[in-house]
């Protein structure tokens, strides 16, 4: 894996440099243009892809006016989607590396790295992406608790983030009424917190990336799937699976676009105020597209044939049972090794409620 991200970095190593010395010919007095490269682990017609960078890289190429004038840079974009430069940790290190400027740094793949930021993923927080996105953007941001604790630290300043809530249970032949229905079933997660919950609940939790679900399914490699049903579709995870709780909202899935703070530091004022509004924008933008598009999701999971169950009063009861002290105990053992877990978990109910109470 090293091997491979330093060949990666080597080879766009070249490409930026070659782009950086045709942009030093440019005749003196021009506008400036910065390009900017941009990779993540999505096709280009995920949610994440359409209704978030899209916006994102189409509000910053259009020049406008920044709060201290006209900028003398514009900006464009080299898209790498669908992880053509390689995994979620691999991109996260190009980043890091001055190799690429912005990527995703989701908590589920870099547990090690971000342990705090998987608050976002514990059961029950939240049902709506906006409200989920709003509150973990405010602590994500320059003075918020992970910033500080997380981002800062590793160099890097996330730009919008989104949130996928309302996991549930999705599973080959296997109907869950109860959590003693999981007994024995390998199922798929992101990761991170997650995989604490679905082991809590008597599941063996198997991370690995969303890409690699449908083959996984297919060969009986796992059983299921912890899934939001937005993000079903896009893999074509409906065509082997056969059902799929409701109401159980066993976590989430959190993903920041990240920029280097080296980066971020050498962009003219007016431009970086230009890529905080389209930040801002693409967040929103995201978010109601989840909101909105996860009914028409669930209709046509249904329509392919998965069966939807809520499981009955008495698993319902036995399932709020095994996920009413995951919070808590997620708290104590960040807690126990030196992060503040507790007024992590603190600072995302209040802000939670806060954002609620807004959209009421």
């Amino acid at each position: 894996m090293k091997s491979r991200t330093r060949a990666i970095a080597a080879l766009l190593s070249v490409v930026i440099l070659a782009s950086t010395a045709l942009s030093a010919c440019a005749p003196a007095g021009t506008t400036e243009k910065t390009t900017l490269s941009l990779a993540d682990s999505y096709a280009p017609t995920h949610i994440f892809a359409d209704s978030g960078v899209s916006v994102f890289m189409d509000e910053v190429s259009h020049r406008g006016t920044g709060s201290d004038g006209d900028s003398k840079e514009t900006a464009d974009f080299s898209y790498y989607p669908a992880g053509q430069m390689g995994t979620p940790r691999d991109l996260v290190s190009l980043n890091r590396s001055g190799v690429l400027d912005i990527t995703p740094a989701s908590a589920a793949y870099l547990s090690d790295q971000l342990p705090l930021s998987s608050v976002s993923d514990l059961p029950g927080m939240v049902e709506d992406s906006c409200v989920g996105a709003q509150a973990l953007f405010d602590m994500m941001s320059p003075g918020g608790i992970l910033y500080e604790e997380e981002y800062a630290p590793r160099g890097l300043r996330p730009l919008w983030v989104s949130v996928l809530p309302s996991y549930e249970i999705l599973t080959v032949s296997r109907q869950i009424n109860s959590p003693s229905d999981l007994r024995g079933l390998n199922i798929r997660t992101s990761g991170g917190a997650l995989d604490a919950t679905l082991s809590d609940l008597g599941a063996a939790a198997v991370s690995m990336p969303a890409s690699e679900a449908y083959e996984a399914l297919s060969r009986k490699t796992v059983d299921g799937v912890a899934f939001p049903f937005i993000s079903v579709l896009p893999y074509k995870l409906q065509e082997v699976l056969g059902h799929s709780t409701t109401g159980l909202n066993i976590g989430a899935f959190a993903i920041p676009y990240v920029i280097s703070e080296e980066t971020w530091t050498d962009l003219d004022p007016a431009l970086q105020y230009r890529i905080e509004k389209a930040g801002h924008d693409a967040q929103n933008s995201l978010c109601r597209a989840v909101n909105s598009k996860t009914p028409a999701a669930i209709d046509t999971i249904t329509e392919d044939g998965v069966d939807f169950n809520r499981p009955h009063a008495q698993g319902m009861k036995e399932f709020k049972d095994k996920l009413a002290p995951v919070r808590k105990q997620w708290a104590e053992n960040m807690d126990s090794i030196g992060k503040p877990g507790s007024q992590v978990l603190s600072d995302y109910e209040a802000l939670i409620a806060r954002y609620e109470g807004n959209s009421k």
